[in-house]
């Protein structure tokens, strides 16, 4: 059986490892994927560090059958080989270095669909200045593919000074997105507050 290209894999990859960039997609593939994004959930886990833990889970529909089992065989030995590639490229991009440091996936057959689960530990995925952290990404931004669902999980005694944009939902410091469009990397700040210390948050 013919199997797909490592150029060809890593250009599905930037597809799918962590988080959807419009510009990436649009650049490599012209808007054009061999597969349908029918639901995409990110949820993104920040400590005080600067550092996160992103699990991505996605369910892919493939017309053709064919080329979803030569994904299925490809797809986790050559997003391993792109990923340090990856994020070079989105540390170009947000004007700061971002470095995985563990990186894990599985991919299995889903009442018809390909399931992709992703989970990475990143080093850098907040700026840290002083105590506080701001998740943004510059004017990186998530594109909106089927269901989709975004969810930032800051630490629980983190007291948020400002969200870009809006959730749909937050229960304390669970921040929930549902977009219906492109929607702009969402961009929090947060610190740890000590006792009697107080922060208003602010809406952008």
């Amino acid at each position: 059986m013919k199997t797909l290209s490592s150029k060809t894999i890593y250009i599905l990859l930037v597809i799918m490892v962590v988080f959807m960039l419009v510009e990436f997609l649009f650049f490599f593939l012209g808007g054009r994927a061999p597969f349908e994004i029918v639901y995409y959930k990110s949820t993104m886990e920040y400590d005080y560090s600067g550092n996160a833990t992103f699990t991505t889970n996605a369910k892919l529909y493939f017309k053709d059958e064919k080329k979803k089992e030569e994904y299925k065989a490809n797809y986790a030995s050559a997003s391993k080989e792109g990923l340090n590639e990856y994020f070079s490229q989105v540390s170009k991009e947000v004007g700061r270095e971002i470095i995985p440091l563990d990186y894990e996936v599985s991919v299995s057959d889903s009442g018809g669909m390909l399931e992709v689960t992703e989970t990475t530990l990143l080093k850098g995925a907040a700026q840290l200045n002083g105590d506080v952290l701001d998740t943004s990404m510059g004017s990186l931004t998530l594109n909106v593919p089927g269901e989709t669902e975004i969810v930032m999980k800051l630490p629980e005694d983190a007291t948020v000074i400002s969200i870009f944009p809006t959730p749909t939902e937050r229960e304390n410091n669970v921040l929930i997105w549902r977009p219906k469009e492109p929607m702009r990397f969402p961009s929090v700040i947060f610190k740890r507050v000590t006792e009697n210390e107080g922060v208003s948050e602010t809406a952008e």
